[in-house]
């Protein structure tokens, strides 16, 4: 009897995976294949007592981000500053030399060539770039841009989460800990994936309510769960695994708790903030919950309508497109 008890719960739970697993057309697409250019270590290798002709040199070999890199990166004058160039060479060598060692894109490249081989099959119509420029910035400055004709990481925003380097005083201040957890090779994928998404579909803020900021959320988050079918919750969402836990058993109550007080059409900053906005935990429903939980609401919300009969065969770059008025007056969303 209870041999067969648990293979009858198995069953269930496997039914039950198989009803929200997302589905995945573009498996059998051929493979994307990414090149990957390291201006990490160009930079880090030109000679600093030559500094204008090596940052010449720089330019001439990648004369799209270099440009970028000096004047929008590192905000400096290629030709003018060649002291501010020499400092930050100095200053950043030791990250640099780290960020050899955990070799973030080795361990990210068969993932993120999966998601970008989705993301081509979703949006045709979009010049996603086979290349990807690698490059070691400011830690207070970018980790993942898109470019014109490349995705450009910076790999001090992924050493890993135990790295020395986030736990200073001034970076923590920027980047507190329940940030900087995710600056790790695994978070490569999804921040990339993130920002294309955004390239793509370009978010707006005009009239924005709770409901408006949770959907538009969730539309992004379905699509980034669609391009890493084969990735965990927690990486896809950012979240841990306990707080995954905590909002699907939760789920109903803080749904029940929106609508009660009736926060889904409000329009004032606090109440967004409180459902929006990043932190170590939820005030409102307490430290098993995480602070942007209405990212994961707004998410729920999005796959019931996207999983009714009328949206059957609609594309990814629609679905970025409809408004959040009619996902919302449609889903019938009911936890």
């Amino acid at each position: 009897m209870r041999r067969m008890q648990i293979s009858f719960i198995a069953v269930i739970l496997i039914i039950s995976a198989c009803q929200f697993a997302p589905s995945d057309p573009a498996k059998r697409e051929p493979s994307f294949e990414i090149k990957v250019e390291r201006f990490d270590s160009a930079f880090f290798g030109i000679d600093t007592l030559h500094t204008k002709i090596s940052v010449s040199k720089l330019f001439a070999k990648y004369p799209n981000f270099a440009p970028d890199f000096f004047s929008q990166i590192l905000m400096l004058n290629k030709y003018k500053d060649t002291i501010g160039i020499k400092a930050f060479y100095k200053a950043y060598a030791p990250i640099y030399k780290d960020a050899q060692k955990v070799n973030a894109i080795s361990k990210a490249r068969v993932n993120l060539a999966e998601a970008f081989k989705r993301l081509h099959y979703y949006f045709p119509n979009y010049p996603l770039a086979h290349k990807v420029i690698t490059f070691v910035g400011p830690l207070e400055s970018y980790g993942n841009i898109v470019t014109k004709d490349a995705l450009a990481l910076g790999l001090q925003m992924y050493l890993g989460a135990q790295s020395d380097w986030y736990f200073s005083e001034r970076i923590q201040t920027i980047y507190p800990t329940y940030l900087s957890r995710r600056f790790a090779p695994e978070y490569i994928t999804v921040n990339s994936v993130q920002n294309i998404i955004n390239d793509i579909v370009p978010e707006t803020q005009s009239n924005v309510t709770l409901m408006k900021e949770m959907i538009e959320a969730g539309k992004r988050q379905f699509v980034i769960n669609v391009c890493m079918p084969n990735t965990p919750d927690s990486i896809r969402f950012g979240y841990t695994q306990e707080q995954i836990k905590s909002l699907q058993q939760q789920e109903s109550k803080i749904w029940e708790y929106i609508l009660h007080d009736k926060l889904i059409y409000s329009s004032n900053p606090t109440d967004i903030r409180s459902m929006m906005q990043e932190g170590v935990y939820s005030d409102t429903f307490g430290e098993s919950i995480p602070g942007n939980v209405g990212k994961y609401m707004g998410y729920k919300i999005v796959q019931a309508w996207m999983q009714q009969k009328t949206q059957k065969g609609i594309t990814m770059e629609a679905l970025l497109k409809t408004s959040a008025d009619k996902i919302f007056t449609s889903a019938e969303y009911a936890p």
